[in-house]
């Protein structure tokens, strides 16, 4: 009997989605209890670790913390909307600046766990209705791929390959309905993620530390007094060296000697520049998920292709293979394994940035009705457009095994190639950037400080 007898059970999903995705979420949250043969990190807090009401101690304890900082592996930044308001996070900054670079810096943005969370429920409500859709029409995948190919030869005519296509397609997208209802609560999801992201890079991008708030007045100066310290004899990280005055014979850029200046800018050019540039290659932008994230996010979908495998469109295997035109059961379910895991790989992960840059348009119409019936038409349409790129390539895939031939193979390697090249543009956003902004960000950082040197 074997795997191959599951076919049609009722413990698939459970089983194999809803356990998997409570014990992910069981490690999510508690994980970091779980010590699994390591040592747990040594975490070192500012607000309880220096003295908040002894005014020596507190001065003597803000002096040793590069102490801390250097002594440390990690500087965890979780960035709410006034992180960078606060001064005494702009002097820890400062500090990792100094002795670590970026290479020190984690920033973990507080919006992010809520919205993946929220994105992952979602996708299990669509993996529900998928599977409640399977149980209301039990072998509807199989059934459809026998009856198709008649409706398709009465336009198409006899073409074996054209009926394959077709029927392969057409099944896919029915089972897609099974997003539609998600489509609309994901425009609110994703809108707090572009628009908290847009501020989160926007407060970096003019940044200036002088405009930080000081929960205790009298400390501004003692802090203001470490990050110049800081700063006053640091080599300019901030840009690359000007072996001439010409940057790649497009920019011209005069030379400046700030390192005397002021520090205070050239801190804040850290954090318009180095900074953020390496957020945007960890994170990427508010139209980018990394793409490892665009697969977190679809686990529970990920999990129920297991049960459509196994399950065998609710039905038992034999037929299911059988009546879809397969010669074996193992080739019935390597097919489908296939299938589901191009799907996943190419297609699915092109959701989400497809649909930050629809939602990045349709704020452009401001708040208001306009605004929402928008959101209704374009949250369906980019669920829509991926199924489209799944379907054709299920159908390529399929096609190819049925009916294998040289122009099927070149279809399909085609097929794929096209998939690969929307992944590659939507994908590789942190060399592209940066390599588009390198002279933007240098040419930004050089006016600021020859401002300074104007000023002065």
């Amino acid at each position: 009997m074997g795997v191959t007898g599951l076919g049609g059970s009722m413990l698939l999903f459970p089983c194999l989605v809803c356990f998997p995705m409570v014990t992910f979420a069981i490690v999510l949250i508690f994980g970091h209890e779980l010590p699994l043969g390591r040592s747990l990190p040594t975490c070192w807090l500012d607000r309880i670790c220096i003295h908040q009401t002894d005014m020596d101690k507190k001065k003597e304890q803000i002096n040793a913390l590069p102490v801390f900082v250097a002594q440390s592996s990690k500087m965890l930044v979780l960035w709410d909307q006034t992180y960078f308001e606060r001064l005494w996070c702009n002097l820890e900054l400062a500090t990792c600046a100094r002795y670590g670079g970026t290479d020190k810096v984690e920033l973990m943005p507080l919006w992010l766990a809520p919205w993946l969370l929220s994105t992952i429920l979602l996708d299990l409500s669509s993996a529900g209705i998928l599977e409640i859709m399977v149980h209301l029409f039990p072998n509807y995948s199989a059934a459809w791929m026998h009856d198709i190919p008649e409706m398709s030869e009465s336009i198409f005519g006899h073409n074996p390959v054209m009926e394959s296509f077709v029927s392969s397609f057409d099944v896919w997208m029915f089972s897609g309905i099974s997003y539609l209802p998600v489509s609309i609560p994901s425009f609110f999801c994703f809108r707090a993620k572009f628009l908290s992201h847009q501020l989160m890079l926007e407060q970096m991008s003019t940044f200036d530390v002088r405009a930080a708030h000081c929960t205790v007045a009298s400390d501004r100066a003692s802090i203001e007094e470490q990050v110049t310290a800081l700063f006053s004899g640091m080599e300019d990280k901030t840009a690359a060296p000007l072996p001439s005055a010409v940057d790649d014979g497009e920019v011209v850029l005069q030379r400046f000697e700030p390192l005397q200046e002021d520090p205070l800018v050239r801190f804040n050019a850290f954090i318009r520049g180095n900074l953020r540039e390496f957020v945007i290659s960890q994170i990427g932008d508010e139209l980018s998920v990394p793409y490892h994230i665009c697969l977190v996010a679809f686990l529970p979908m990920i999990f129920y292709s297991s049960v459509n495998v196994l399950g065998c469109d609710n039905g038992p295997c034999a037929s299911s293979a059988k009546l879809a035109g397969y010669r074996s059961v193992s080739e019935y379910m390597i097919t489908q394994i296939v299938g589901w895991v191009l799907v996943f790989v190419l297609a699915f992960p092109l959701t989400y940035p497809l649909l930050l840059r629809m939602i990045n348009c349709v704020l452009s119409f401001g708040d208001g009705p306009l605004q929402l019936l928008l959101a209704f038409l374009c949250c369906p349409l980019a669920y829509m457009y991926i199924y489209v790129c799944g379907g054709i390539c299920w159908g390529a895939w399929l096609t190819l095994v049925k009916e294998p031939s040289p122009i099927q193979l070149l279809v399909f390697l085609l097929v794929l190639a096209a998939l690969i090249m929307q992944l590659l543009w939507l994908f590789q956003y942190p060399s592209r950037r940066r390599a588009e902004s390198c002279r933007c960000v240098k040419r930004q950082t050089y006016e600021a400080l020859a401002h300074v040197q104007s000023g002065k």
